[in-house]
Formats: C-alpha cells, sequence, structure tokens
C-alpha cells in the first residue's frame, strides 16, 4: 500500500489553516475571559485564576498559539507560492516550485517545523502549570508526579530539537536540491523517536487528573464526569494525530521523494490546535453547565457550596459563586479537617 498525500486545493489549505487557528483563539479568550471574571469576584487570593503558576499557564497557552500562528504564517506563504506555479509544467518544478526557488522554500519549511514543537511543547507547559496550581499542595506523591513530568517533557522537548538540529549533517542537507535532501521528520527512525516521545508526553500529562479524580470519583455528579471524559478525548486527539503521522511516513518508507508535506502539515496543525482546546476546557466548563440549567429552568448547583473528598482526611468547600467563576470545582479551596 503506498501513501498519497492529502489533496485539497492549495487555497483550501490556507482557509483550513486559518479557521482552525481562528476557533482555537476563540475558545482561549473564552477561558481568559472566564478566568477574569473569577479575580474580578475574589481578588488577592492564590486562587487558579491569579497565582503565578495559573499565571504562568496563561502565558504559556498565548505564547503556544503565537507559534502556531507563526507555522500558519509560514505555510499560508508556502501555499501561495506554489499557487502562482499551479499552471507550469510539473517536470518543472521541485515541491511545487521552480528549482531555483526550491532550497530557499525548503530551508524556510525546516524553520517551520520548530514552531510545531514550540507550538505544542508550550501547550504541555500551560496544562503542567495549571496542575501545579490545582495539585500541588495534594500530597507528596502528586508533588513528585508533577516535579517529574515538568522534568520529562523538558526532556522530549529537548529531543525534538536535538532531532531537527543535528539529524541531517550537516544541516544544509535540509534544504539540498541538488543532492541528497535529509530531513527528520521524513526519516522513519527519527521519526518513531520523535512521535513515542511526544505521545509519551501526553500519556504522562493526562494521567496526572486521572490520578486525582479517581480518588474523587464517589462526589462527581454524572455531568462532572461526562466533561471530563470530554477534555480527555480532546487530548487524546493530539495522540492520534501524532500517530497519524507516523502511519502516513510509514507507508511512504521506501518511496523515493514522496511529497507528504500537507500531510505532516494538516496533522501538525490539528495536534496542535487540540492541545490549545483541551487546556482551555477546564475554565469553559461552568459555561456549559450554566446553559444546562437554565435550559431546565433549575440553578446550576444546589446549595451555596460544593464539598468533596480529595484523599483521607481532607475536605474541598468550594463556594458556588467562586467555583463557577473560576469554571473548576477546586478553585478557592479551604481545607478543612475531617475527624
Amino acid at each position: 500500500m503506498v501513501y498519497t498525500d492529502i489533496h485539497l486545493p492549495l487555497m483550501g489549505f490556507i482557509a483550513l489553516d486559518w479557521c482552525l487557528m481562528i476557533f482555537a483563539l476563540g475558545v482561549i479568550l473564552l477561558r481568559f475571559a472566564v478566568r477574569h471574571r473569577g479575580a474580578r469576584l475574589i481578588p488577592g487570593l492564590p486562587t487558579p485564576v491569579n497565582s503565578r503558576a495559573a499565571i504562568l499557564s496563561d502565558i504559556f497557552l498565548t505564547t503556544s498559539w503565537l507559534a502556531g500562528m507563526v507555522l500558519i504564517l509560514i505555510n499560508t506563504w508556502k501555499n501561495h507560492l506554489r499557487f502562482k506555479f499551479r499552471h507550469d509544467d510539473p517536470a518543472q518544478l521541485y515541491y511545487g516550485v521552480p528549482k531555483h526557488m526550491a532550497a530557499h522554500l525548503l530551508y524556510v519549511s525546516w524553520l517551520s517545523l520548530y514552531f510545531i514543537y514550540i507550538s505544542l511543547y508550550l501547550a504541555k507547559a500551560a496544562f503542567i502549570a495549571f496542575y501545579y496550581d490545582l495539585f500541588f499542595s495534594h500530597s507528596k506523591k502528586m508533588q513528585i508526579m508533577l516535579m517529574g513530568t515538568s522534568i520529562f517533557t523538558f526532556l522530549t522537548f529537548m529531543v525534538q530539537i536535538m532531532l531537527l538540529s543535528f539529524w541531517c549533517q550537516p544541516t544544509k542537507l535540509n534544504w539540498n536540491v541538488d543532492g541528497h535532501l535529509c530531513s527528520a521528520v521524513h526519516n522513519l527512525q527519527s521519526v518513531t523517536i520523535s512521535t513515542f516521545t511526544n505521545v509519551a508526553t501526553d500519556l504522562l500529562i493526562l494521567a496526572i487528573p486521572i490520578m486525582i479524580f479517581t480518588s474523587l470519583s464517589h462526589s462527581l455528579s454524572k455531568r462532572e464526569i461526562y466533561g471530563l471524559v470530554f477534555v480527555f478525548i480532546i487530548g487524546s486527539i493530539s495522540i492520534t494525530a501524532a500517530l497519524a503521522r507516523f502511519v502516513a511516513l510509514k507507508l511512504i518508507e521506501h518511496v523515493p521523494r514522496a511529497e507528504v508535506t500537507h500531510t505532516i502539515d494538516i496533522w501538525a496543525l490539528v495536534e496542535i490546535v487540540a492541545s490549545l482546546i483541551a487546556v482551555s476546557l477546564p475554565a469553559l466548563r461552568v459555561l456549559l453547565r450554566r446553559g444546562s440549567s437554565e435550559a431546565r429552568g433549575t440553578p446550576s448547583d444546589d446549595g451555596e457550596t460544593r464539598s468533596s473528598s480529595i484523599g483521607s482526611g481532607t475536605k474541598l468547600a468550594v463556594p458556588k459563586d467562586e467555583s463557577e467563576a473560576l469554571g473548576v470545582d477546586t478553585a478557592n479551596v479551604r481545607l478543612e479537617t475531617v475527624a
């Protein structure tokens, strides 16, 4: 079986790129709006809205989106350039452009790969910072888990950067059009290392809330459980996208100069957008809860506080208004010793 690249008009690729990133921006802005409202209601408290870890999470999320936009701008430039030569003789083109322009296009494409991993790993860092804010004081075991995950994520990020920088030597082979063309993202060995370190990082990050919410499962409503499952599903889309890229490259392993540029670009974008949305969703759960409650004509929560137990001997009491403003039930917690 031989894989063929995704077929879509070049202007269609440009439109798809921008639509997905604008949609991700809309979700991010909603997250900021919900969290900002919580910060106004409870100023001065180290809540998940205004703590250092939460602010750092917002910074990571914003810069992740900006890095993704750099990738989109480069892809837009590449596809627009190819569009100009769409009617030329394919035999005279190299990666969709005249050969004298191909080296520059490949050089810029190589640089754009860095922004894929910068965007992806900044989104992972935003997730981890969010977890630090909610769960770091939970237990010694959770502190070790969070610190270990942070270190592992940084190390796997450095693996991605080193693969891009040093897999092809000399480096100029990444844009060589006169001889052997080398690329870390087209080499199956390099892609195998990249994919499985990336997926391992995602699985480790997803394992943190699973550990916490397993202990909370007896106190969560069905709606909250469904919401958490939905967040995990969105987060797993990035894993699926990474594996899809790997499968595509596996299928063209022995096909010389197989063009899978669009496959790599599309799945990379899906992975980035899914990560951005997954980071933003926990803070947006309050909007879904309110909408459901208003449709039924009932309050979003019964009583003025929500309480749940985490671990042994500790109960979390969350004021209703503050919890809704934050969009997470573990926000602004008051620790009470349970006899």
